[in-house]
């Protein structure tokens, strides 16, 4: 029987404000340290949940609405998903900014560092939540080597 891997999974909600950005890493790094994730996976972890949470905190809402985050976390941190919610209308796009813009590359870096990500309504029809898989070469199987048989 194949043993299953530990899975852990955490949410927080965080204010529309700058400051919920470094909050929202500092939460994270917490909680992938008690699950005794590696390094490079709370690294890139960071990285990307601060793009997320930095559009999401962007976003015209109505009244005081936060923003939610979840994280999932399985093989200790070789397999991560995270998701921001928030209330706002519209889709975020990828934008390709020019060298002399000081914004607008957040969703190029998500793109580069995760596995894959995408945007899904919210259940109660109010807003969206971005999420992004992540996958550490922890995560990445060795190629199987293939000895001689022992019926040849």
């Amino acid at each position: 029987m194949a043993e299953q891997s530990a899975s852990h999974e955490a949410g927080f909600r965080l204010v529309r404000s700058r400051s919920s950005v470094p909050r929202a890493r500092a939460l994270l790094r917490a909680k992938l340290g008690e699950w005794r994730a590696g390094q490079e996976a709370v690294e890139t972890a960071e990285l990307v949940l601060s793009e997320l949470v930095t559009n999401a905190v962007h976003v015209v809402v109505p009244g005081d609405r936060m923003v939610g985050v979840r994280i999932a976390c399985r093989e200790r941190g070789a397999w991560l998903r995270l998701e921001v919610s928030d209330a706002g209308d519209g889709r975020p796009e990828v934008r390709w900014p020019g060298e002399l813009d000081t914004g607008g590359r957040g969703l190029l870096i998500v793109d580069a560092l995760a596995f894959c990500w995408g945007v899904k309504e919210r259940p109660a029809g109010i807003g969206k939540t971005i999420w992004a898989e992540l996958v550490t070469p922890a995560a990445v199987p060795a190629p199987t080597v293939v000895g001689p048989s022992v019926m040849s």
